[in-house]
């Protein structure tokens, strides 16, 4: 009889702990409302958009400055280009209705908690912005310029908004959406937004591949610039792409092709980042 009610007794224990097991693959409630990066007590103040803070800070950004943000302002935008792929490195891009803006972040593996279409609110007093080759960027001070903020303060600053919550309708109909490049057009207009070009030739003989380590193509600033012919292209456009990009090895197309891409700008140069393999439609 003891012998029959510890192996009861045993069973009862094992189904249990298979229980509790089962309950531990559950995804808990609170992650969804209250996710484990970012500040969840920043509670949006005084909300301002991509284009009244670059208009405000115009002078600073052109000049390739940087100015603390005093203002009690707060910042609502969707992440659209992040590092996931190994091309864009140490920040993400966001944007929100009237714009898209680059955030300097000095740590990696942001992709991991900064998914492209995830929804940010931005306490933006205390940080920078500035100007990094003309083009608008959120960061911190380095040198008297704009450079990257630390982690520890980014995390301080940002709050996930998940979609399931009472704070997501303040967004709106904001989405991650894709305009079509056009050189004409101004910084303001296209700089940290994704862009698509199309009928595009990119230099190369056809046999090279995007970004080679081995020496046989010259770097940029640690990245290749494939210069961008044809289609919507304009005349001072490239594509940049780091020789760590997850896509470096990949053949360069001998026709033209559609690239997609964040767009930023360099002192007269508009520069085109893949963020994954995706963006570059004849790899099949």
């Amino acid at each position: 009889m003891k012998k029959q009610s510890f192996i009861i007794a045993l069973l009862a224990s094992a189904f249990a702990l298979f229980s509790c097991q089962d309950k531990d693959w559950e995804t808990p409630e609170s992650i969804t409302t209250q996710p484990p990066y970012g500040n969840n007590s920043l509670v949006a103040g005084t909300t301002t958009t991509i284009a009244e803070l670059q208009s405000k800070y115009a002078i600073t950004i052109s000049n390739g400055g940087s100015k603390q943000i005093t203002d009690d302002l707060w910042l609502r935008c969707v992440v659209n280009g992040n590092d996931l792929g190994g091309n864009i490195y140490k920040q993400i891009s966001v944007q929100d209705e009237t714009g898209g803006i680059i955030i300097g972040i000095n740590g990696t593996d942001q992709g991991a908690f900064l998914p492209v279409g995830q929804k940010l609110l931005i306490q933006l007093k205390d940080l920078y912005i500035g100007g990094y080759g003309q083009q608008s960027q959120i960061g911190s001070l380095y040198n008297g310029s704009i450079g990257r903020m630390e982690v520890g303060t980014w995390r301080q600053h940002v709050r996930l908004i998940m979609d399931n919550t009472e704070e997501a309708k303040a967004f709106g109909t904001m989405k991650v959406d894709t305009i079509d490049f056009d050189a004409s057009k101004t910084m303001e207009q296209q700089c940290g937004r994704v862009v698509r070009l199309s009928n595009v030739t990119i230099s190369g003989d056809g046999t090279q591949t995007i970004a080679p380590d081995d020496g046989t193509v010259a770097l940029v600033s640690n990245c290749v610039n494939r210069t961008l012919s044809g289609g919507n292209a304009g005349s001072k456009c490239v594509l940049r792409s780091s020789p760590y990009a997850d896509f470096k090895g990949i053949p360069l197309p001998k026709e033209p092709v559609t690239i997609y891409g964040i767009a930023t700008y360099f002192k007269g140069t508009w520069q085109i980042l893949a963020r994954t393999q995706s963006d570059l439609t004849w790899v099949k």
